[in-house]
């Protein structure tokens, strides 16, 4: 059982480590704002081999941070490039960034070449205003990543039918947090996700599938994976068994662990 997305920083990082090596293979830890950088690479040193960590910058930050500090920022995980598993979650937010696009596009593209200069696959994140039928982010996400010389991961994915036959065809794993276990219409992707290119996460410590009274308390915690692995294996009709192995092999192929 492999969690491939979640967030260590906002959790009580050492108690839900205890836990994980009693219930899980490992988990990668995505750093989404440069500020957690370096705490989470001293966590990630001292449990080698069982946390794994990606580096990016999720477009949300936009507003924090100036163009010379992003820079500083690519250095340093360059730096430590032999430490990480990969570059994300990077990528476009069309529901919370209107005014900047185009210089969340620019940054995009920064770290689709800090990908390939390293080496390590690309952790997207795409999300489009909901309003937008169209998807249009995921429109401009998937133009920009024919630039992607290295092997590509949609978290969360959410975008069209259509857009998801694109990301397949073009070979990239699809990774599924556990809101499948609660969304119809996510479920639905998921089914048409042939298993060799899926993945499992949680994005905890958010989207709690056991929380639905207070969908904003942070209670995820990586090993509820388990519980869409159970999703999935109905819509599939593939033991649980199955959906955990399988996609823990895959994570293991994408991330090269």
């Amino acid at each position: 059982m492999f969690d491939i997305h979640c967030h260590l920083e906002y959790m009580p990082a050492e108690e839900v480590i205890k836990e994980a090596y009693s219930k899980m293979s490992g988990f990668i830890t995505s750093v989404a704002d440069p500020k957690d950088f370096d705490s989470i690479m001293k966590i990630a040193e001292k449990h080698e081999n069982f946390v794994f960590v990606s580096a990016g910058f999720h477009p949300e930050r936009i507003e924090k941070y100036t163009e010379r500090e992003i820079d500083d920022y690519i250095k340093k995980i360059k730096e430590r490039k032999e430490k990480i598993v990969a570059i994300g979650e990077v990528g476009l937010d069309y529901s919370w960034i209107k005014e900047k696009r185009n210089e969340s596009k620019e940054i995009f593209e920064k770290f689709i070449s800090l990908a390939n200069e390293v080496r390590k696959p690309l952790v997207i994140h795409c999300r489009s205003d909901n309003a937008d039928k169209e998807k249009t982010a995921m429109n401009v996400c998937l133009d920009l990543l024919c630039k992607a010389k290295v092997p590509v991961i949609m978290h969360f994915f959410s975008g069209t039918k259509e857009q998801l036959a694109e990301a397949l065809a073009r070979n990239y794993f699809i990774s599924f947090t556990t809101l499948i276990c609660k969304s119809k219409s996510y479920r639905k992707l998921a089914k048409l996700t042939p298993i060799e290119n899926m993945l499992l996460e949680t994005d905890s410590p958010w989207l709690d599938p056991d929380n639905t009274e207070n969908k904003d308390e942070l209670t995820n915690k990586p090993w509820k994976i388990e519980k869409s692995a159970e999703t999935i294996a109905k819509e599939k009709k593939i033991p649980k068994e199955d959906v955990l192995r399988i996609t823990e092999e895959n994570a293991r192929k994408a991330f090269s662990i």
